[in-house]
């Protein structure tokens, strides 16, 4: 810990941290909180707190792409006369829509620290396994084909342990790029953070967003308004029922053709108004959404969604 005046530097200490692979990464994230508060940045905060605590279930939509791994799944089935299969590759192409990312991907949504334990207990070279919910087993149990009559007993899908230190390196080179560009903005000092300008806070936001979160991912804070990288909702003057010009403005905030597919035929099935069907239809493509090229996440997404739809609609 680098100390000047009987004081540590927080941003140094941030970069020590990160540059030793020895040193638990919760212990660099819950520097990064303290550096959050100090900032007093809201975005940071609610980052490493996620990292820290966990992301809630896989479709959370502040999910860090770094969290989203490949992952095949195998299976063990037992069939008549004591016979056993081992280790068989499930692929995707096998199971239904619903269920495909079980044998393509894994989303890493558990607190930091339960892969940091996988990672140093793992064997050198080993596979840490991922066991499928055991009703999705039940499910799969005789639907997986095959012309010997044998039942899956256990599924689960395969992550090498490379896949897991790419992810703590991930954080770990993030934290660093961020606390190394805030170094260079603001100063070295504890009193420099402390008392930064809300031009120098504004530039510190945006270098958290282009470093932690790659440039283009929005995190919920909680926060009714956001500063500095605010999303720009620019207002479109949907003419009331004009199905083209709202198909035009979904398009380019990220809405794909699929997807405003069944936003109309949510539309019909409500008739003509902003029934449940559609409600459904905001809540499950908000996340998606983009504005500028930015995404902007599911609880903005929402209120922009639900906005256009309000014009067309003509309540608005």
């Amino acid at each position: 810990m680098l100390i000047v005046g009987g004081l540590p530097m927080l941003l140094n200490d941030i970069i020590e941290l990160a540059t030793d692979d020895k040193q638990p990464i919760t212990v660099l994230l819950r520097k990064c909180l303290i550096l959050s508060s100090q900032l007093r940045n809201a975005r940071l905060k609610a980052w490493a707190n996620r990292e820290l605590n966990g992301y809630g279930d896989k479709d959370d939509a502040d999910l860090p792409d770094y969290r989203v791994v490949p992952a095949q799944a195998v299976g063990f089935f037992n069939g008549p006369f004591g016979a056993q299969w081992s280790n068989v590759p499930i692929p995707p192409a096998i199971l239904e829509e619903k269920h495909k990312e079980f044998a393509i991907e894994v989303h890493l949504t558990q607190a930091i620290s339960a892969y940091e334990d996988l990672v140093r207990t793992a064997t050198a070279q080993g596979t840490i396994a991922m066991n499928w919910p055991a009703n999705l087993v039940l499910y799969y149990q005789r639907r997986i084909p095959n012309n010997k009559n044998m039942v899956l007993n256990q599924a689960y899908q395969e992550i090498p342990k490379s896949s897991l230190v790419e992810m703590l390196d991930t954080v770990r080179n993030r934290v660093l790029n961020m606390a190394l560009e805030i170094r260079s903005e603001v100063g070295q000092t504890d009193d420099d953070l402390k008392t930064i300008t809300e031009q120098d806070a504004r530039k510190v936001d945006q270098t958290i967003v282009n470093n932690i979160f790659g440039g283009n991912v929005y995190v919920s804070t909680g926060q009714s308004t956001m500063t500095a990288t605010t999303v720009q909702h620019q207002q479109q003057n949907i003419v009331a029922g004009d199905w083209e010009h709202l198909t035009s403005v979904l398009r380019s905030a990220g809405v794909s053709e699929p997807e405003i597919s069944e936003l109309s035929t949510a539309v019909k099935e409500d008739g003509q108004k902003a029934g449940s069907k559609v409600k459904e239809w905001i809540k499950k493509t908000a996340p998606k959404v983009l504005s500028g090229g930015v995404k902007i996440g599911a609880a903005v997404g929402q209120t922009l969604l639900l906005e256009y739809l309000k014009q067309y609609f003509g309540l608005s």
